[in-house]
């Protein structure tokens, strides 16, 4: 390998770097599953089956960048895309928001 390619490789890696960074501050993305999950209530699930529970955090250091409505927009993002793996597509906090972590149970409706 010749200096010329390792420079290359450290400009690559750097963006990289900052891609990473940015996507970070930007928020978590709803993946296609996840979007077939929807949020209901505690009445919405009475006739549903109940399949697991997720726990959704944000890293502290991202917590304190987010206004508090973009905090429970981000938890529930991760718990729709995390519901997925259960066989879920409905999913209802169990808990409040507190320290940036929230509980949600996850269904499985008809």
């Amino acid at each position: 390998m010749t200096f010329g390619n390792l420079g290359n490789l450290g400009r690559i890696t750097g963006a990289l770097a900052l891609v990473s960074l940015l996507s970070g501050c930007i928020g978590v993305k709803l993946t296609a599953q996840g979007a077939m999950v929807r949020q209901g209530t505690a009445e919405s699930v009475a006739s549903c089956e109940l399949v697991g529970k997720v726990s959704s955090a944000i890293p502290s250091k991202t917590l304190n960048t987010l206004a508090p409505g973009k905090i429970q927009e981000q938890l529930i993002v991760l718990a729709r895309n995390e519901a997925v793996s259960f066989g879920g597509n409905v999913i209802v906090p169990a808990t409040p928001i507190q320290d940036g972590a929230q509980d949600f149970n996850v269904f499985r409706c008809r």
